[in-house]
């Protein structure tokens, strides 16, 4: 009777040792799918983010490549200005001259969508730690910091085209090949005025401040891509 007891116990002991076995192979298996889901999800959301930089990336050299030709034309004016030059029709009357580009301004867009429906989701999901600091770091605080100086830098663009557009004279009608056309022109004096002196001077310190702050967001959004890229290759 002994010798059944004992069989039966050791027969219990091993039904039970082999149902612990199997639950934790069921665990393991489930909390490999959950990472492996986990993973997926995390490398669709960086990938997304990565693919949102090289997007902002191409668009802020654009802004950059504008905000030279502002820069440009500032100086070309002010170098006109110190040599004590008269004001020449041609440099507003015709097409893209430099006096067009006095006008440039910029329309500052960005996109942060992805990181934000990552944020949603919880950060946390960035397995990476020093990536997901540095997400955070970018997005949260110094890409917005510095979106903040481009828009103090770009509030007077609107002020300084009317300024611009102020010095025009009355308007005037002019032949050209047949189609009457409607000009206005600024004094011949225009390089001589104080007012247009300083006004050239905020155009190049709008435009140079705001490069160097461009230059430093391509910068960071190209070290941050980077960095993407090496987790998701990894």
């Amino acid at each position: 009777m002994e010798n059944k007891t004992g069989k039966y116990f050791k027969y219990a002991i091993g039904e039970i040792i082999l149902v612990v076995i199997g639950i934790l192979i069921a665990l393991q298996i489930n909390n490999w799918n959950e990472n492996k889901k986990q993973r997926e999800f995390e490398l669709k959301m960086l990938t997304e983010i990565q693919s949102a930089l090289e997007s902002d990336i191409d668009y802020f050299h654009r802004l950059e490549i504008r905000l030279q030709k502002l820069d440009s034309s500032a100086n070309k004016f002010i170098r006109l200005v110190h040599e004590k030059a008269t004001f020449n029709d041609t440099l507003y009357k015709n097409g893209r001259s430099r006096w067009y580009d006095l006008r440039t301004g910029i329309n500052l867009q960005f996109n942060p969508g992805p990181y934000e429906a990552l944020k949603s989701s919880g950060i946390d999901k960035v397995s990476n730690n020093n990536l997901r600091n540095s997400l955070v770091d970018f997005y949260d605080f110094r890409f917005p910091t510095y979106i903040a100086f481009i828009n103090y830098y770009d509030k007077r663009y609107d002020k300084d085209v009317a300024t611009l557009t102020s010095f025009l004279g009355k308007p005037y009608t002019e032949s050209v090949n047949g189609e009457i056309k409607v000009y206005s022109k600024f004094p011949e004096n225009l390089l001589e005025q104080t007012e247009f002196l300083l006004l050239l001077t905020r155009l190049k310190s709008r435009a140079s401040n705001s490069i160097n702050i461009i230059d430093k967001s391509i910068e960071l959004m190209a070290e941050l891509k980077d960095e993407i890229n090496a987790e998701i290759t990894k």
